[in-house]
């Protein structure tokens, strides 16, 4: 999870409540004369009450994200041959994420290359907190999402790993680290041998630093692109998008889609 200061909030971004409920935020109000920021916050869980709750920041507090939007962009080009004018060969770029580096590319200024695309790559990564229980059975692969591009995999709120694939590998990692508590974590009697711990590894200060650091998290990355053209770059910004202005475009780009796809319903 990304964290980011409150006064950097958005409308629209999901962040994370006491370590383990998500919200959206619906509203920010900035009180000035008590230098605090109102936001208004809508729980994401299935059986949330509809009834929203308002949590009071200082500017300078951190929150975390539990749904991280950015944008990046990606050159498609070939090279044009001096005498015959012909185009060969397709080569894309890694992917840019300053917009005055994708206006700067030499893929655009030099003669013997032609741009053949410009692909602007949304990203949305989201974490979900999860029990145990939820996570796939024994043996189970974790399910796909709708979309081939996409991805879902697991991990531990804060200990171990980036990826763990499947709910066998959360298990397995949560049972190496009870192992080693049991084995090492534990006073010594009189006779220098390891005791058995009093307290369960979530309890442990060496194990883990706050009692939430082992829960389960589920994280999907959505995947999508479009072809644009170089004028429908941000004209207002010229380094990396941060996260109110991914929201905003990557939002901006879906209601065009959904629109353009009712007109085309339409006739």
């Amino acid at each position: 999870m990304q964290q980011i200061e409150a006064a950097n909030l958005y409308e629209g971004a999901v962040i994370l409540l006491d370590e383990v409920r998500p919200a959206r935020v619906t509203q920010i109000v900035r009180k000035k004369a008590a230098g605090k920021i109102a936001v208004a916050l809508q729980s994401t869980a299935d059986n949330a009450s509809p009834l929203s709750t308002v949590e009071l920041y200082q500017p300078e507090d951190t929150v975390r994200l539990c749904s991280v939007p950015s944008v990046h962009w990606s050159i498609h080009h070939g090279y044009r041959d001096p005498k015959t004018g012909a185009v060969s060969g397709s080569h894309v770029s890694t992917p840019i994420g300053p917009v005055y580096c994708v206006r700067d590319h030499w893929a655009y200024t030099s003669g013997h290359q032609v741009v053949s695309r410009l692909v602007e790559h949304h990203t949305v990564t989201t974490y979900a907190p999860i029990s145990l229980d939820q996570l796939p059975g024994e043996g189970r692969p974790t399910e796909r999402p709708a979309n081939p591009g996409d991805s879902r995999f697991y991990r531990l709120n804060k200990v171990g790993p980036y990826v763990l694939r499947t709910g066998d590998d959360v298990r397995q990692l949560l049972a190496k680290i009870a192992d080693v508590h049991d084995r090492e974590h534990g006073r010594r009697d009189a006779r220098n041998n390891r005791l058995a711990p009093l307290y369960p590894p979530h309890e442990c200060s060496r194990c883990v630093s706050g009692p939430h650091d082992l829960d389960p998290v589920e994280v999907t990355i959505t995947r999508t692109e479009r072809d644009i053209q170089l004028s429908d770059l941000p004209q207002d910004w010229d380094y990396a998008l941060g996260p109110a202005m991914a929201h905003a475009r990557i939002t901006a780009a879906a209601d065009r889609d959904q629109a353009e796809a009712g007109e085309s319903v339409d006739r």
